[in-house]
């Protein structure tokens, strides 16, 4: 397995680091260029500049052999995911629980992470002289 480090790069939490082992059976990486089709003018389409790209993998946390609550771990990702108001596209993150202790805590947990990619906008770029 490989260590994924994600370090928040802006906002309350500057520089917070969240670390976990993953082998992803898949990254999905998705970049979109929209188009305009001109219905007055056949076979006229326009380039309207691109999307931010999206990025999304699934992380496993395991805590079933040491008999160790992986909800330390998932409070900091939702940490890191949470709402910060000098921020723009925070990342979206779904946890499923997939196994528990006779105490119920949990020790098998899955969290989808999904990320768009964050775009300087300027938007003087839109106005034409």
């Amino acid at each position: 397995m490989t260590k994924l480090r994600i370090t928040a790069l802006e906002g309350r939490h500057q520089a917070e680091v969240f670390e976990a082992q993953v082998n992803p059976n898949e990254i999905e990486v998705d970049r979109t260029f929209p188009w305009w089709y001109h219905r007055l003018t056949p076979g006229a389409l326009q380039y309207l500049g691109f999307e931010p790209a999206r990025m999304s993998f699934e992380l496993l946390f395991d805590g079933v052999e040491q008999s160790k609550s992986v909800q330390p771990r998932l409070d900091t990702l939702h940490r890191l995911s949470s709402v910060d108001e000098n921020l723009h596209t925070p990342p979206k993150v779904r946890v499923a629980y997939l196994k528990f202790a006779g105490n119920g805590v949990p020790l098998r947990a899955t969290a989808t992470v999904k990320l768009i990619e964050a775009v300087d906008f300027d938007p003087r770029s839109l106005v034409r002289e």
